[in-house]
């Protein structure tokens, strides 16, 4: 691995330590502004170690996802993921205005899932699903027991994204039309909010996590 400086990402990673996670701004970020956040996919608990800083932040399995860290823009963010005695390398470059997800899986390196979200709506909820597992073919997302779709043919390291009215909502994903997994209750959803849903490799399968997409002050 390249060996690059991030002390942008060391203190956002102090800050986020000690710090509440708040709602994206309705507007998007400014213009030079980039975000990162860390996704752990095992049940094993994972340590990020951003190259040239001290900082450290952990994600146990109960709290799996980090907040957003803003981060310089069009400059690669690297470090490394630390889960046991393994370590993988990451390296992520990320544009002015763009919101990069690193999901560390439990074998093989990390998936990176990037997107630019600009479907504020004050009234609505935007949803995202992300497919992190490279062996679920076609991923979809549904409402579980009314099978009603949200999301279909997600390929492998790809995401969708789209507005829904505020509600409180059960989903289950399917790899290739098959289910995998437990359903997944997301709770109340509110207007104005944006949140993911990501498909993750499983131990039988695929299964789901789910994150509020805020950003660490």
């Amino acid at each position: 691995m390249t060996r690059l400086t991030v002390a942008a990402l060391a203190a956002a990673l102090t800050a986020a330590a000690h710090a509440a996670e708040i709602p994206l701004y309705p507007t998007g970020p400014a213009e030079d502004s980039a975000f990162i956040r860390f996704v752990n996919a095992a049940a094993s608990p994972l340590e990020v170690q951003p190259s040239g800083g001290n900082a450290r932040l952990s994600l146990p399995d109960s709290k799996p996802a980090s907040g957003f860290m803003a981060v310089a823009a069009n400059k690669p963010v690297s470090g490394t993921l630390v889960r046991g005695g393994q370590r993988a390398p990451v390296s992520v470059n990320v544009k002015p205005g763009e919101f990069a997800t690193v999901v560390a899986v439990e074998k093989g390196g990390p998936v990176v899932i990037k997107e630019s979200p600009d479907d504020f709506n004050a009234m609505r909820v935007s949803l995202a699903f992300y497919n992190a597992d490279q062996a679920c073919a076609n991923a979809a997302l549904r409402t579980a027991g009314r099978n009603i779709g949200l999301f279909d043919a997600v390929a492998a390291g790809q995401s969708r994204r789209r507005l829904i009215n505020p509600i409180t909502l059960t989903v289950e994903i399917t790899c290739g039309g098959q289910p995998q997994g437990a359903p997944l209750e997301l709770g109340a959803l509110e207007a104005g909010q944006r949140y993911t849903v990501i498909a993750v490799p499983a131990a039988k399968g695929t299964r789901a996590l789910f994150a509020h997409d805020a950003v660490s002050p």
